[in-house]
């Protein structure tokens, strides 16, 4: 069962990768998504690129869709500006106190698939920052998947340093001004493969500890006489994209 589900997994990386190419390549597709806040989210990576250089830059990664989308787009603006430099983005994975193995998994392919450069703890994230800080202290910034939507996120700016009581770095969050709906358009439309849990009914995932599935998916089939969950991206109220947890 184990091997078969890893079997899914890769072929749904392979089949839609595939589709991708079979028209342009990543950087045009992405560059050609012609939308305001998916042009403004390429200029803040690109400007953070420009200020820090790649080779100094990190990226938050958990496998989350937020983060999907970070990773997808941050490698568009590698492989268009930087394309000579063979660059594998190095990426900052915290798991979670008791982490979904569906994630764990889809965190895996992403490395392997995306050739990413992933720096995997388990410990706090204040911690494993400010050991990477220590170890690589060439690093002057952070690529994060922070939407304005998320807890504390109201007031950031897309460029902002962390707290005094944290380690120094320059937070970038490209993503600040896009919507629950946004994430799954883009997700969707460019065909971004993305963590399988969110087909099932979860709409923003932690830990199993406080990760559930969200109520507001939740419908009766009456054929099958059974409850069911609809996939995360036909959540109407996104205002109940964190219902699921607690």
């Amino acid at each position: 069962m184990y091997n078969r589900k890893k079997k899914i997994l890769k072929d749904m990386f392979k089949e839609a990768i595939l589709k991708v190419e079979e028209c342009t390549n990543l950087q045009d597709t992405v560059y050609n998504y012609n939308f305001s806040y998916v042009k403004e989210s390429i200029e803040t990576i690109e400007m953070c690129f420009e200020t820090y250089e790649p080779e100094n830059v990190l990226v938050a990664f958990n496998g989350g869709k937020d983060c999907m989308v970070l990773l997808h787009l941050t490698l568009a603006v590698l492989k268009r500006n930087y394309s000579d430099r063979n660059l594998r983005p190095l990426c900052l994975y915290v798991q979670s106190a008791d982490p979904f193995e569906e994630l764990e998994e889809f965190v895996e392919h992403c490395r392997q698939f995306y050739n990413l450069n992933l720096l995997k703890f388990s410990t706090k994230v204040k911690d494993a920052l400010e050991f990477v800080l220590k170890s690589k202290p060439n690093i002057k910034a952070c690529l994060m998947g922070t939407r304005r939507d998320d807890p504390f996120a109201f007031h950031l700016k897309a460029f902002q340093m962390t707290d005094p009581n944290w380690p120094q770095i320059m937070r970038v969050s490209p993503l600040l001004d896009w919507h629950y709906s946004f994430i799954w358009d883009y997700l969707l439309d460019l065909q971004v493969p993305y963590c399988k849990l969110y087909d099932q009914g979860y709409t923003s995932i932690g830990s199993r500890l406080n990760t559930k599935l969200n109520p507001y998916l939740y419908y009766h089939d009456p054929k099958q006489n059974i409850k069911k969950y609809l996939p995360a991206y036909k959540l109407l109220d996104v205002t109940k994209e964190r219902s699921g947890r607690c």
